[in-house]
C-alpha cells in the first residue's frame, strides 16, 4: 500500500480524509494520516527496505461501530495494524482513536 492507496481507500469507504491537516475546517467524523519516523532496513550505507510507519487518526463525535469496522475491514483489512484506546479530547469536544501500521 502507498499513501495514495490509503487516500483512495479512505475516500471509497466514505470518509473525509487528509494527510497532515485539512486545508479547510471540517466536521467529524474524519481521518487524518501522518507518517512517523521511518524504520528502514540498511546495510553498507544503503537502504534496502523502506518501511513507513503511519498513524491514522479517526476523529468523531458519536460512537459509530459501523464506521470503525469500515476502517478496520475495508481500509486496513489486508495489513497488520494496532490501535489506541478511545480518547476524549475535551478542548475540541471530540473522540479520537489512532491506528498504527506500516506501508
Amino acid at each position: 500500500m502507498t499513501l495514495e492507496d490509503l487516500k483512495t481507500r479512505c475516500k471509497n469507504a466514505g470518509f473525509q480524509y487528509a494527510y497532515g491537516v485539512f486545508k479547510n475546517s471540517v466536521e467529524p467524523p474524519h481521518l487524518i494520516a501522518i507518517c512517523r519516523d521511518t524504520d528502514n532496513f540498511m546495510a553498507d550505507n544503503k537502504v534496502y527496505s523502506k518501511d513507513i510507519p503511519v498513524q491514522l487518526d479517526y476523529t468523531y463525535i458519536d460512537k459509530d461501530t459501523e464506521m470503525q469496522n469500515k476502517i478496520e475491514n475495508e481500509i486496513l483489512g489486508d495489513i497488520a495494524w494496532n490501535k489506541t484506546e478511545e480518547t476524549y479530547l475535551s478542548d475540541e469536544e471530540v473522540w479520537q482513536v489512532s491506528y498504527f501500521f506500516e506501508i
